[in-house]
Order: C-alpha cells, then sequence, then structure tokens
C-alpha cells in the first residue's frame, strides 16, 4: 500500500494536484471559469491569462471549465481571443457541467480534458424577454436572423473540434434536440482528448 502511494507523489515539497494520471504541477497556472458565459467570468479569466502570459508565455495554463452557458457572443469571444491572438499554451479541463457556450469556453484549449462525471449539453440558441417591453415583427425577425447565424457558428465551432466527424449541420441537429453527452462521448466525438479517471 505504502509503495502504491510513493509512486504516485512526485516530490513531497511540491504543490501538485492529481487527477487520475494526469498531473497539474504549478497549481499557480490554473484559472477557473466557474459559473455564467459572461461579460464578469470573460473579463477575470482573460485578466488571470494575460499576467500568466506575461510571466512565461510557453508554460501550459490550465483552465477548469464547470459552466451553465450564458452569452454565445462571450463565449466566441474568448474562443477567437485565445486562438487567434492571445494564444496561450491552454489546457482546458470540464468538470461537472459544461454546458452551452461552457462548450465554447472549454473547446479553446489545444488539450482538452474531462472529469468522469461531466456532461455537455447542446441546444439552440434562446432569448429571455423583459416583462412588458413590446417587439415588432422587424425587430422579432433580426432577432431570430441573429439566433440562426450564432447557431450556425456555434455549430461549426464544434464541428471543427472533430476533426469534420460531425459536420456543422448534424451539430445543429444535435442542438434542436437538447442533447446532452457524456465525457466518454464527447472524447468519442473528437471535442476532448480524454477522460480524467
Amino acid at each position: 500500500m505504502k509503495t502504491s502511494v510513493k509512486n504516485k507523489i512526485k516530490n513531497d515539497t511540491q504543490p501538485a494536484l492529481w487527477a487520475g494520471d494526469f498531473f497539474i504541477s504549478k497549481p499557480g497556472r490554473t484559472v477557473e471559469w466557474l459559473g455564467g458565459v459572461n461579460y464578469d467570468n470573460l473579463q477575470n479569466v482573460f485578466s488571470k491569462i494575460k499576467s500568466l502570459l506575461e510571466y512565461d508565455q510557453n508554460e501550459e495554463i490550465h483552465l477548469m471549465v464547470n459552466s451553465y452557458g450564458g452569452v454565445t457572443g462571450v463565449g466566441m469571444s474568448f474562443y477567437d481571443a485565445v486562438r487567434s491572438w492571445l494564444r496561450p499554451n491552454l489546457v482546458t479541463i470540464g468538470s461537472g457541467d459544461v454546458d452551452s457556450s461552457g462548450i465554447i469556453v472549454f473547446l479553446a484549449g489545444e488539450k482538452r480534458y474531462l472529469t468522469k462525471n461531466t456532461t455537455l449539453l447542446f441546444h439552440l440558441a434562446g432569448r429571455t424577454f423583459a416583462d412588458g417591453k413590446r417587439y415588432s415583427t422587424a425587430d422579432m425577425e433580426n432577432m431570430l436572423k441573429e439566433d440562426k447565424l450564432k447557431d450556425y457558428q456555434y455549430a461549426c465551432v464544434v464541428s471543427d473540434a472533430t476533426a469534420g466527424r460531425y459536420s456543422p449541420e448534424r451539430i445543429l441537429e444535435l442542438m434542436a434536440h437538447n442533447t446532452v453527452f457524456t465525457a466518454e462521448e464527447a472524447v468519442n466525438m473528437g471535442l476532448a482528448h480524454k477522460v480524467l479517471e
């Protein structure tokens, strides 16, 4: 028994986190996206990632994602920034709920892992309206057009993550049926690289 415990401990003096055979050697390079995909979380996570990049641009940054989703445009802003101009060496770890726009945040990582009890929910865009707010048919047509465009952009990002195994049209079908995937199913789709035990 003592031997197996010793094998798991690389260095007693070094702080470490264990997740199965995945070892995060520096918790100080771990950032958390917890809760909604909203402007506050976006600003907070960007700020932390930029600070870590100033310290070391090449070392991995681990982003733990647990999110029920939120504003699609915020998720896309994060994804585009990470993939196009910030370019951190980002590893994402999905844990618990990785739903809706939270999936886009998760997919920003070059390496993507899920804990074994994680689920991913896909659905079409929706809106919440304020009480008593009036919209014209032109307003509603424009909202519908925008939502369909965002759904298609979302489906394209997910399709790209599957390396084309799932077309954007197939992803849209899954979204239309409010589809939930397990961590293992997400790995089989190509959305994640491994399930952490």
